[in-house]
């Protein structure tokens, strides 16, 4: 079930099938159309997951502007620690995804702990 969010909630909440998601939202951009979402994860456990889900797309965008601006080896590369690369936009796609990493038991191979002091396990690649 996706609940909705206020106007003022800067996050998407979800809650089931074993897990919690907060994806934070651009202000600007309706939950349907995202495709850039920074993410905690929380299992029943309270273990949390740091995760940047972001489409294929957006991806095309960000390196055509890193071509133009010379970043990234005037972007022949992108990366990102928690990166999970999505085909689909919008928050349900991307709680779909997550849904499907959880239950594979891939999680904390793919994304980083975030511990109670709020410090993330850097993941070896």
């Amino acid at each position: 079930m996706l609940l909705g969010r206020l106007a003022s909630e800067p996050y998407f909440h979800w809650v089931g099938d074993g897990f919690e998601v907060d994806i934070l939202l651009d202000g600007n951009v309706d939950a349907g159309d995202l495709e850039v979402g920074d993410s905690i994860i929380t299992l029943p456990t309270g273990e949390r997951y740091s995760a940047l889900l972001i489409t294929l797309d957006q991806i095309s965008r960000i390196m055509d502007r890193h071509r133009q601006s010379g970043e990234n080896l005037s972007g022949r590369y992108f990366g990102t620690p928690d990166l999970i690369v999505v085909r689909d936009k919008g928050v349900a796609a991307m709680v779909d995804v997550i849904r499907d990493i959880v239950a594979s038991g891939h999680l904390p191979t793919w994304c980083p702990k975030i511990h109670a002091n709020d410090q993330l396990d850097l993941l070896e690649m």
